[in-house]
Parts: C-alpha cells; structure tokens; sequence
C-alpha cells in the first residue's frame, strides 16, 4: 500500500493525519473487496471519540449506503484521503451531520425470533409498559399499554415490553449497559428483565429534527448480565407510509380529484394518485369487473362482479386504510352536464380515463364554460401509443395534433360474448405506463407546476405478431 503502513498478517498498520494530528489504524481488507470497501479501525478504539460515524467494534463508517458509486475506494491514495476526511469531520464534531437514523446498526438482529413487529404512534406509550400481540403473516402488533400477568398460562401469545424515550442522541448506545444507564432507573427495567416480565424494550431517539425507533429482544444471560438482539421492525403510521409518497406529497393531501372512467387505466390512475399523497377522489364507473378485465385491472379475481369504481375503492382502501381516505365511489356513468359542471366546481382536477368520444366531448366543453381544465388520458392503436391531453391548453395555445388512427396489424382477432367489438389487445405494461404518465401531468397540475401546457404522445414500440393470411 505504502503511505508509511506496514503490512501485518492482518492487514496493514500506520498512521493517518489529520487536523488534530494523526491516528494509528489498521487497515483489512474483507473477503469480498474490491466488491466491499475496505475498514479502518483504529488501533486504540478510545483513541478516536464514538460517534455515529463508527462500527459497534469500532471501526470507521466511511461508506454510505448511497456512495457505493465506481467502487472508488479500490484506490489506494483515494480511499486514503477519504478516511482523512474522516477524521477532519471527527476533529470538527461532524458539523453539518446527515441525522441518519440507523441505531439497529448496533444491534445484532434475533436469529430466535424472526417475526415481524409493527407499531403505531409511540408518543401515547413513551417510558410505559406495553403488550404485543400475534397479527397476520408472521408478525406481532403492539396492541396497547400492558404488563405480564403474575401468572400466564403456556398458550398466551402476548409478549410484554418496555417504550424507553432516550430523547436527543448525540453519540449511539453499543451495548446493554449503555442503554440501561440512559434509562429512568426508577423502572427498575433489569429487574423486570430478569424476572421475564418484560421481554422487549422499545428504544426511542431523536436526531436532529428527525424520529427514530428500535425494538430489542432482551433476556438475562449467564454471565448475570442482559443481553439484547435487535428484531425486524416496522413503523405502521400514516406519516411512514407518506415518507415514500413523493415530496410533494403534503401539498396533495387537501386537493379533490375526480377520475371518469375505472377501467384499466383509471384505476391506475387512482391507484398512483392515493400513492401520490391524493387522498380525496371521486370515482364514476358503470361497469362491472369481468373476469377477462382483471388482467391488466388494478383489482383482482375478488373483484369479479362488483361495479368498477366500488372494486377500486374498496382495493385502495384496503392497501392504504379506509380512515386516510375520501373515496366516493359512483356506480353510474357521467352523463348530465349539470352535473360535470358541479364536478368541475367541486374539484381541483377532472381526470377522463373512459376513452368516450361522447363524455370526453361533454367534458372538453364543460371545462370551457368553468374555464376549467380536464386531463384526458387515452391507449391509442392497441397499446402502441398512448395520449395525454389538457384541454383547453394551459396557456392558450393548440392542442395536441390529432393523432394517426391506424392500428397495428394483429392475427386473429379476439371476441367475447356480450361484446359487439373485438378485445382490445393493449398489454398490460401500456395501461400501467399511460396511468403513470397521467399521473405525473395531475400531480403537475395540483401544484401548479405543469409538465406541459398540452400533454403528451408517446409511442410505446409495441410489437405485434403479422396478420394471418
């Protein structure tokens, strides 16, 4: 390596400087490298102050999750200064921190109970005694405030814990001990470990502005210490599952969306927009799920039968929970212009999903009279080609040009009894990709900030088979 490190059997040995001085470390490299980076552990662990920014056995974080890019450590003077880096960021008390919430990272994860567990809202049961209970799929649901029973019978399912609020965290507990000694000795909580009233504690933290969370399984050892092994948990809130929303997705919670037509690509569209953050939509489908639909639907075989919109409101809510969400579904095609304008007036958005030359025409002159706006999305020539209209355009100008109607050549067409038509061939990535694309121009439109003032074409490159002859 050279740079005044000595090789050992162990890797190499030397001396790092920095602004503080300089810092005696070992260097190894993992079985996996070039492929894993290398570690650096200093070779007096105390030498170097704890912080988030170090192993559990001591060794320096220096790589991020998010900088794995061209494996730059495999470079022996660049990784050098990187680690370097390090040090200056250690000597200034890492000014500026990225408030990472990764305290499991100290916790070696149960291999005796691999069960999920979820929890809500933590702040009701902050420095309480709790109850979990079994819930589906191999998980178990902190259910509520709660502490073993003196007497518990063998086939209770119920486990008992302990919510500890460690507040602000500034440097990360590494062991038992540590957690023990933050912890308000009057609960006397290694007392109730060792007499197995209490089997999991919850560990709360705060970095920065941001919230975090950890569940420990916790046992007495043998060495007449406690032990304690990190479990896979979850949070099961509303604001976890608004965190992968989008970052936007706090300014849609308020906005009113109807979508006309529940079909393939209105579902989707509806879909994506609860994801989005939209939680209030108004949905209007006279139709019904057949069997032949649930290939390229949102909904499922569970379905069959049930009219469109209702299908859909009762999927997404069933996803997302019913208590988040303003769903009213119509079992009824839109056909009164009164009652477009009310829904124009009503809504911040009107999204026409039916490919209906007759609701898309009442629709286009509705917006007009409400000078309004109505997003139109249509799968054109068997799912080649989709179209997203704004109608009228945003800042005055022409709409989109009338697309070409010529379809692809397909072999065999298909019928279905009760159908006057052949079935649309579209697969099922078009749909997905035109309520995709529709999606983004909506949200666009929400807040102000349009992708286009027209909408768009795009062709998809869809291959179908020659005619038969």
């Amino acid at each position: 390596m050279g740079a005044g490190f000595v090789e050992r059997d162990d890797g190499w040995v030397g001396d790092i400087a920095h602004d503080a001085g300089a810092t005696s470390v070992a260097i190894t490299l993992p079985a996996r490298f070039p492929f894993k980076p290398a570690r650096v552990t200093p070779v007096d662990p105390d030498s170097v102050p704890w912080s988030w920014h170090r192993e559990v056995d001591g060794a320096l974080c220096l790589v991020a999750e998010d900088d794995h890019e061209n494996l730059w450590w495999a470079d022996a003077p660049g990784f050098l200064q990187h680690a370097k880096a390090w040090f200056d960021s250690s000597d200034a008390n890492w000014t500026g921190d990225r408030p990472d919430l990764d305290l499991d990272r100290y916790f070696t994860l149960s291999t005796k109970d691999t069960r999920l567990y979820l929890f809500s809202d933590l702040e009701p049961h902050r420095n309480q005694l709790v109850r979990f209970g079994k819930a589906p799929n191999n998980s178990m649901k902190l259910i509520g405030a709660g502490q073993r029973p003196p007497k518990t019978t063998a086939k209770t399912t119920n486990l008992y814990g302990y919510v500890a609020d460690l507040g602000d965290v500034d440097t990360p507990p590494r062991d038992w001990a540590d957690i023990s000694a933050r912890i308000d000795p009057s609960i006397d909580l290694d007392r109730r470990i060792r007499e197995w009233s209490v089997n999991i504690v919850v560990l709360r933290y705060r970095r920065a502005d941001h919230d975090g969370a950890i569940l420990l399984e916790v046992w007495p050892n043998q060495a007449g210490g406690i032990s304690a092994h990190r479990l896979v948990a979850g949070a099961d809130t509303a604001k976890a599952k608004a965190a992968r929303s989008g970052p936007r997705a706090s300014e849609l919670g308020g906005r009113r969306v109807v979508v006309i037509g529940a079909g393939a690509v209105g579902s989707f569209i509806i879909d994506g927009l609860v994801r989005s953050g939209v939680n209030a939509i108004t949905v209007f489908d006279g139709d019904r799920v057949m069997p032949g639909n649930v290939v390229r639907h949102l909904v499922g075989p569970e379905s069959i039968g049930m009219f469109k919109a209702t299908a859909v409101k009762a999927h997404v809510e069933r996803r997302f929970g019913a208590g988040v969400l303003d769903i009213n579904a119509n079992d009824s095609d839109l056909t009164a212009p009164d009652e477009a304008i009310e829904l124009f007036e009503s809504h911040e958005l009107v999204i026409n999903a039916t490919a209906d030359f007759a609701i898309t025409a009442m629709l286009q002159v509705t917006a007009k009279t409400t000078n309004k706006h109505v997003l139109s999305a249509a799968i054109q020539n068997d799912g080649a080609s989709y179209r997203i209209d704004i109608l009228p355009s945003l800042d005055g100008s022409d709409p989109l040009p009338t697309s070409s109607s010529a379809t692809p050549s397909s072999a065999s067409p298909a019928y279905e009894n009760g159908c006057g038509s052949p079935i649309s061939p579209t697969p099922p990535a078009s749909v997905i990709e035109a309520a995709a694309a529709t999606v983004r121009h909506a949200i666009g439109m929400l807040l102000a900030e349009p992708m286009s003032p027209v909408g768009e074409t795009r062709s998809l490159g869809v291959v179908y088979p020659p005619s038969a002859n």
